[in-house]
């Protein structure tokens, strides 16, 4: 039995995750893959569609919890994250995500080592697959820095620590913390040569598999979260000509308006949303269930905005109205994809950073037109460009909310005097505080994959 020293877990990944579709149909559940389909097994996994990550919801500004439920929830990850502690991991427990994110790569790693050399197979599946697991592989990375290292700046970026980034399926080795300039880098190769691949197609064939939709819109995300706008618009612009689909929210009602919990007629889930570009789903979902929507949240999206009505309620599972201050999330299913509204976001951003607010808001009424009915909508309008700006921060906001990316957001904003901001709750008439720019946006690199592999340094606490 191996010690593996990025993984926190011991024994072969390779027996645990792309492998665990096949692996009753083989000897003591051994699997040696030679072909290029068995490789492509790894890409079929559709824990490559799954984000990995949902914790840092427990952290950001959208949900709020009684003091009810930080008490039940006990000495867990998911109150230390909540009230911004110090120590979230105790000294022998697993960070799952980091963990699934780490499967994930790992696969990519050992698809992009070995496909060229595998047997059977066309050229253009063998360039197909490859792309696939490069573009999934910068996805896991780049969030990964995201979660664990600074935001990018080119200043720092070069001795900034991000994570570990093994390029090989080794599960000996003992990798050192790459730089976020380093990981960045990688990230960028991965995707540029995913796009210069032939086999790739416009479109994956299901949501498991990406395609060049799906690399221009992680471009266009990371450019925007690296302050480089041009870039971020160059490719939301390239991701909205291949696909611009908005879903109307006025096709939706309630199964029994007495029960929302029942569910929501016409609503997609994550994996079948026509909006997406890059789908990725959350295996995280039903541990982020029970909250309410955060004072600042609700009185930003108001009662009227469908992306309340059929996110929140005050009525309970039982049917029974709510004592919690605040409406209760019921929609119990994460979408952590890139979808068409995020790209109008984008280009929104960037024509209200460059000046040209009346496009601006042209996108985001084109948006918001889907989300109101008739009667309760009118267009947003500004006087300024900086005004436009604060919309689209706004409508970014309520739009993409539990979509993995308040965090990041919060993250790179506090660097702009315009719109940084310190994070408060209180508990127990207890006040906890985030600060701007603190420390703890990096987080916690958990103690057990430290003992596993001490090459790894942990972040300031």
């Amino acid at each position: 039995m191996k010690k593996l020293t990025i993984y926190p877990l011991l024994g072969l990944l390779l027996l645990t995750g792309g492998c665990k579709k096949f692996l009753d149909v083989t000897p003591k559940g051994k699997f040696l893959p030679t072909t290029v389909a068995d490789y492509e097994l790894f890409m079929n996994d559709l824990l490559q569609a799954d984000a990995g990550f949902a914790n840092i919801e427990y952290m950001g500004d959208d949900l709020s919890f009684t003091d009810d439920q930080v008490t039940s929830g006990g000495d867990t990850r998911r109150v230390k994250s909540y009230l911004w502690l110090k120590e979230v991991y105790k000294d022998l427990e697993d960070d799952a995500e980091w963990t699934r994110m780490y499967n994930n790569i790992y696969n990519c790693n050992l698809v992009l080592q070995n496909i060229e050399t595998a047997t059977g197979g066309a050229p253009s599946d063998v360039g197909r697959i490859s792309a696939e697991a490069r573009i999934q592989r910068a996805y896991n990375y780049f969030h990964l820095a995201m979660l664990f290292g600074k935001d990018y700046d080119a200043a720092t970026a070069a001795t900034d620590l991000a994570v570990p980034m093994p390029l090989i399926p080794d599960l000996e080795a003992k990798s050192k913390r790459a730089t976020v300039k380093e990981v960045y880098d990688q990230v960028f190769t991965d995707l540029n040569t995913a796009l210069a691949t032939p086999g790739l197609p416009d479109f994956g064939r299901n949501y498991v598999h990406p395609g060049k939709v799906a690399a221009y819109a992680l471009l266009s995300r990371i450019h925007l979260y690296m302050g480089n706008y041009e870039q971020a618009q160059k490719w939301a612009d390239a991701a909205l000509a291949m696909k611009s689909t908005l879903v109307d929210y006025n096709t939706f009602s309630f199964i029994l308006p007495s029960k929302p919990f029942n569910g929501v007629n016409n609503k997609p889930t994550a994996d079948v949303n026509p909006e997406n570009l890059f789908t990725k789903t959350n295996s995280a979902s039903n541990a982020v269930t029970t909250f309410m929507i955060s004072p600042e949240l609700f009185q930003l999206l108001g009662e009227k905005d469908l992306r309340y009505v059929y996110t929140f309620t005050r009525i309970e599972r039982s049917g029974l109205p709510t004592t919690n201050p605040y409406p209760i999330y019921f929609a119990n299913m994460l979408n952590y994809s890139i979808g068409v509204p995020e790209m109008m976001l984008i280009k929104a951003e960037c024509l209200a950073r460059s000046g040209k607010k009346d496009d601006a808001l042209n996108l985001l009424n084109t948006l918001r037109k889907q989300r109101f009915k008739p009667a309760d909508y009118t267009d947003l309008t500004a006087t300024d460009a900086d005004a436009a700006l604060a919309l689209v921060m706004t409508e970014r906001r309520k739009e993409l909310l539990y979509h993995g990316l308040r965090w990041f957001d919060l993250k790179r904003l506090n660097r702009d005097p315009r719109f940084k901001k310190d994070l408060t709750r209180t508990y127990k008439g207890q006040l906890y505080t985030l600060p701007a720019n603190s420390q703890w946006y990096l987080l916690e690199i958990a103690p057990k994959i430290i003992s596993i592999n001490p090459a790894i340094i942990q972040n300031p606490r």
